[in-house]
């Protein structure tokens, strides 16, 4: 008798078989069947497995079960067509302080600078961009690395600028 074998061509074929194998392995602990009526014989309690469980059927979605405990005939519930629909939360009212409001009138944005959390107005430079070779070619600073004009003032953290006489300096604000 001849064994004919399919090869394993990946490790995506490989793991989809292990999950089958799993699965299988896990479906053979479950018993099919359903519906029928509920056991009548129940374990007498024990040591090891505790009190006896009393097993019951579900009820049929829809209907209640009378508090005696006894199943009966099963009387409908009014269920509302429409669960009724819950309010958006309302939207968080921003206030802004008025040195906030003069500096987006003026164009510019009010930041958040360093680390202790103070807010300034940064506002645009007219000429950022545009090649410089000394601070007074901008409006802003000269930036040494790129020989262009900042594109905001006041620009924070530490800069390479080049000065009004041309010379190179390190430009830290915070």
């Amino acid at each position: 008798m001849t064994r004919h074998t399919v090869p394993i061509r990946s490790r995506f074929d490989m793991h989809i078989m292990w999950r089958a194998a799993v699965l299988m392995m896990g479906l053979a602990g479950c018993q099919f069947g359903g519906g029928g009526a509920a056991p009548t014989d129940v374990a007498a309690p024990s040591a090891i497995t505790g009190p006896a469980v009393e097993v019951t059927a579900l009820a049929p979605l829809g209907s209640v079960e009378p508090a005696s405990g006894a199943p009966s005939a099963a009387a409908p519930v009014d269920v509302p067509s429409e669960a009724p629909v819950a309010a958006a939360p309302p939207t968080p009212v921003i206030v802004k302080s008025p040195s906030q409001v003069a500096c987006e009138k003026t164009g510019g944005n009010f930041v958040v600078i360093g680390r202790s959390g103070a807010m300034t107005c940064q506002k645009p430079t007219r000429d950022g961009g545009k090649q410089c070779k000394r601070e007074s070619d901008c409006d802003g600073v000269c930036l040494a690395r790129s020989n262009t004009c900042a594109p905001v003032k006041p620009l924070f953290g530490c800069q390479s600028i080049l000065q009004d006489d041309g010379r190179r300096v390190e430009l830290c604000i915070d």
